[in-house]
C-alpha cells in the first residue's frame, strides 16, 4: 500500500511539475529585461532603445497578460486545462523568435505582448490545474511548484545573462526552453475536475486511477467527492455566480491579490539592481542572490504548509515582510550608512524576499484554487490576474515619482504599512482550508453566509454547484 501511494505521488507530482513550465516560462520573460537592458547599455545587443522604448518594452508584458486574462479562463473551460496549459509555448516560442530576428524596437513589442498573453495563461490556468489534479493531503505542497517555477524562471534570466554574456545565445537558450515545454505537454493528463465538468465521468475515473494508484473503494470515494464539488450543468458558471454565490471568497482572493503587489513583490523585481546601487556589489550578483533566496524560502513552506495551515502562515508572512521592509526604509533613509556596508542593505532586502515568498506569493496560487467551485473557478482565476497586473502596474509606475517626491524609503515605508494591513485582514477574515476537500471548503463558506444572513447555521447540498 505504501508504493501505491508513492507511485500516485510521484504521478501527481511528475504531471504537476510539467504543468508548472508556462509560470517557469513566465519567470524567465519577466527576467529577461534585467542582463538585455545591460547588454545594450554595452553596445552588446543587435538594437538599442531609448529610456521611453525601454519602459513600453517592459509594459508590454503586463498590457499582454492584462488582455489575454479573461480569454485564458474562457479557454480553459471550452478546450480544458491542459490544451489552455499547452497555448502558452507557442506563443513564448513566437516571441522569442520576433526578438531573435527583430531589429527594430517594434518586434520587441510585438514579441513582449506574444509572451504577455503567454503569462496571461500560465497564471490563470496553472493553479487551477495543479490544484485539480493533487489529491487533499499533498495539495498544499504541490501548489508550491507555481512559485518555484516562476522562481527558477527569475534565477534563469539572471544566472544565463549573467554566465553568457550574449544577447543571442540567450533568446536561443530561452527559446529552447519553449521548446522542450511545448513537447512535454503532450504527455499531461487532463483535469479529472475538467473531464467531471465536460460530462465525461469514465474518463474523469481513468485519471484519478492513473494519478491516485489506490483501491476501488478509494477511487469512488474520490470520484463522488469530484462530482459534488462541480456543477451539474456545464454552463451554469457565470459572473453573477461570482458576485454573489461566491462573493465572500471573490472578496479575500482579490484582497490577498492586491496586498501580494502591494507589499512591494513587483517593484523588487523590477528595481533590485537600482536599489543596491551605489554598494560594493553588481546588480547581477544581487538579483542572483535574492533569486537564491526565494528557492530556500520553499524549503518552510513546504514542510509547515499542510501542517500548520494557509492562515498561520500568511500572517506570519505578512508580519515578516512588514518589519523587513521597515528595516529597509530605515536603512535607505541613511544612506551614508549603506556606503560603508552593502549587507546593511542587502539583508533587509533578502528578508522581505524571504518571508514574501513563505506566504504572500505562493499561497495565493493555493487558496485562489480552493476556495472556488469548479464553475467559476476560471472566472476567479481571471479576475486574480486582473487584481495582479492592475496593482503591479500602479506600484511600478508611482514608485520613481515617490522616489523624486520624498525619498526611496518612503516607497519602503508605504510596503510596510500594506504588509501591517494585510496580516491584520488574514487575522480576521481568511479561514483555514488545509485538509479539506473542495466540497467541504464550499459548504464551510456556504454555511458561513447563511448564518450571517439568517442567524442559523444550515446545512448545503453542494451536488448542484
Amino acid at each position: 500500500m505504501g508504493s501505491c501511494q508513492l507511485s500516485g505521488s510521484a504521478t501527481q507530482l511528475a504531471a504537476c511539475i510539467v504543468a508548472s513550465l508556462p509560470v517557469f516560462m513566465a519567470g524567465i520573460v519577466l527576467g529577461w529585461p534585467s542582463p538585455v537592458m545591460e547588454y545594450m547599455s554595452a553596445g552588446r545587443a543587435p538594437l538599442s532603445l531609448t529610456s521611453t522604448q525601454i519602459s513600453w518594452m517592459v509594459a508590454c508584458i503586463d498590457i499582454g497578460n492584462f488582455a489575454m486574462a479573461v480569454p485564458a479562463g474562457w479557454l480553459m473551460d471550452r478546450i480544458g486545462r491542459k490544451y489552455a496549459v499547452a497555448t502558452s509555448s507557442p506563443l513564448m516560442f513566437a516571441g522569442w523568435m520576433f526578438i531573435l530576428f527583430g531589429r527594430q524596437a517594434w518586434c520587441l513589442f510585438v514579441a513582449r505582448l506574444l509572451q504577455g498573453a503567454a503569462v496571461g495563461i500560465a497564471w490563470v490556468v496553472v493553479p487551477a490545474y495543479v490544484g485539480e489534479m493533487a489529491s487533499i493531503q499533498i495539495r498544499g505542497k504541490l501548489s508550491l511548484l507555481v512559485q518555484i517555477g516562476y522562481a527558477l524562471g527569475l534565477l534563469f534570466s539572471y544566472s544565463a545573462g549573467w554566465l553568457l554574456g550574449d544577447y543571442t545565445a540567450l533568446t536561443v537558450a530561452s527559446a529552447c526552453v519553449a521548446v522542450v515545454s511545448g513537447a512535454l505537454f503532450l504527455f499531461l493528463p487532463e483535469s479529472p475536475y475538467y473531464l467531471m465538468l465536460d460530462g465525461r465521468p469514465n474518463d474523469a475515473a481513468t485519471c484519478l486511477w492513473s494519478l491516485r494508484s489506490y483501491t476501488d473503494s478509494d477511487l469512488q470515494t474520490e470520484l463522488l467527492t469530484v462530482k459534488h464539488s462541480i456543477s451539474d450543468d456545464r454552463d451554469k458558471g457565470s459572473v453573477r455566480d461570482l458576485l454573489n454565490r461566491d462573493r465572500r471568497p471573490l472578496v479575500i482572493v482579490i484582497v490577498l491579490a492586491v496586498l501580494q503587489m502591494a507589499c512591494g513583490a513587483s517593484v523588487l523585481e523590477a528595481y533590485a539592481g537600482s536599489i543596491m546601487s551605489g554598494t560594493n556589489i553588481s546588480a547581477n550578483a544581487s538579483a542572483v542572490y535574492l533569486g537564491l533566496v526565494v528557492l530556500v524560502a520553499a524549503v518552510p513552506f513546504a514542510l509547515v504548509v499542510d501542517r500548520c495551515g494557509r492562515r498561520p502562515l500568511m500572517i506570519v508572512s505578512c508580519f515578516g515582510t512588514a518589519a523587513c521592509h521597515g528595516a529597509v526604509a530605515t536603512v535607505l533613509w541613511r544612506r551614508d550608512v549603506v556606503n560603508s556596508s552593502w549587507q546593511l542593505l542587502f539583508w533587509p532586502i533578502a528578508g522581505v524576499q524571504f518571508f514574501i515568498n513563505i506566504g504572500l506569493m505562493p499561497l495565493l496560487s493555493v487558496v485562489q484554487c480552493e476556495y472556488f467551485p469548479s464553475d467559476t473557478r476560471a472566472l476567479a482565476d481571471t479576475a486574480v490576474v486582473i487584481a495582479v497586473t492592475i496593482t503591479s502596474t500602479v506600484m511600478i509606475t508611482i514608485y520613481q515619482p515617490v522616489a523624486d517626491a520624498f525619498n526611496v524609503s518612503a516607497n519602503f515605508a508605504v510596503y510596510s504599512a500594506a504588509s501591517i494591513a494585510g496580516g491584520l485582514f488574514c487575522c480576521l477574515f481568511m479561514p483555514e482550508t488545509k485538509q479539506k476537500s473542495f466540497a467541504e471548503i464550499q459548504m464551510d463558506f456556504h454555511k458561513t453566509k447563511r448564518q450571517d444572513n439568517n442567524g442559523v447555521q444550515k446545512q448545503c447540498d453542494y451536488q448542484q454547484i
